[in-house]
């Protein structure tokens, strides 16, 4: 090759060179455009993501509050229903109007409802230890509900020592501490009155099937609190005498649906059962506790509740609990 040739060859090489950078700076101007285009798209979207979770978790807190405050308006509608019962008359019974339930209400953006029930339609598990010691004619009452429910009495033992106030184990199936440490998660024997029915879970002896079977006929109170015969359930009416038949049960429940009775001694001169001797301690025929079940519902928020309320004798009504319900709680 001649020299002329070699500087010819050379200069268009260099010519090639430089014609080819500026494409390759002009790649990777745009390599970095697009780099600066994805950040920001997603700095954009989680910006935006993260405003809307904002924006739902306010909307939830604010029908949250706004589904407790109508929670505390159903049970001032509850108090002032049973407060104006107490005036009118000093039974209970279920042709009382607390006893008639209301009706899904519009709300704003959503719907409540709410029914009353008599708690002392119920047996009430603190009577069975009364001052410390054991009621018998509660115990008796007691022992035919498990005996009609298929449920072993040997529990009732280790109710009362759950409820007593010492830690002499009752003979022969009672527990006190010695049994509850050996549990897999060790804890104390309460030693006191129940607060809340879900303790029976805690004692010996009571489990899930036998708590389920209780639940719908049993309640706790701080107090003694009789069975008021115009609402409890034919089953409760059943368990105050041995040999009260289901037919007599029957004819009663039948009367009371007809006229609910105006004394406990009205109800003992029932045909079906005065010649049972039953005894009139633990009855009566008005009540003083009552549970508030509800549901509130906001958009898509739900709130289900049971209020239990005590109606005391001057009518002065009281929150004694509140407590949310599942949706599978009945």
């Amino acid at each position: 090759m001649t020299e002329r040739g070699l500087y010819g060859y050379v200069g268009r090489a260099l010519a090639a060179k430089a014609h080819r950078a500026p494409e390759r700076n002009q790649g990777v101007a745009l390599i970095m455009v697009l780099l600066i285009l994805s950040i920001a798209t997603v700095a954009l979207v989680s910006m935006s993501s993260s405003r809307q979770l904002d924006i739902r978790r306010t909307e939830n807190l604010l029908r949250s509050a706004q589904a407790f405050e109508y929670m505390y308006s159903l049970e001032s509608w509850a108090a002032k229903t049973l407060g104006d019962d107490r005036h009118e008359n000093n039974l209970d019974s279920f042709a009382d109007n607390w006893a008639k339930a209301l009706p899904e209400t519009a709300i704003q953006s959503g719907t409540m409802q709410a029914r009353l029930s008599d708690l002392q339609g119920r047996f009430n598990l603190n009577n069975l230890l009364v001052e410390e010691k054991p009621s018998d004619i509660d115990l008796q009452r007691f022992k035919r509900l498990l005996a009609e429910l298929n449920i072993k009495p040997a529990v009732v033992d280790a109710i009362l020592d759950w409820l007593d106030a010492n830690a002499e184990i009752r003979y022969p199936d009672g527990a006190e501490d010695e049994t509850y440490f050996q549990q897999k998660t060790p804890y104390r024997s309460a030693n006191r009155l129940l607060a809340d029915v879900s303790e029976l879970l805690l004692i010996h002896g009571i489990g899930q099937d036998d708590y389920n079977k209780l639940k719908p006929y049993v309640y706790v109170d701080a107090g003694y609190a009789p069975l008021n015969v115009n609402t409890a359930s034919p089953l409760l009416i059943r368990c105050l005498a041995d040999n009260l038949s289901a037919k007599n049960v029957e004819l009663v429940s039948r009367a009371i649906k007809h006229k609910p009775f105006k004394t406990v001694e009205a109800f003992l001169q029932h045909d079906a059962i005065a010649k049972l001797g039953i005894n009139k301690q633990g009855l009566s025929v008005s009540s003083g506790n009552f549970l508030l079940s509800g549901a509130v519902r906001v958009g898509n928020m739900s709130l289900l509740f049971d209020s239990q309320l005590k109606r005391r004798e001057n009518g002065l009504i009281t929150l004694i609990k509140r407590q949310r319900r599942s949706p599978n709680h009945d």
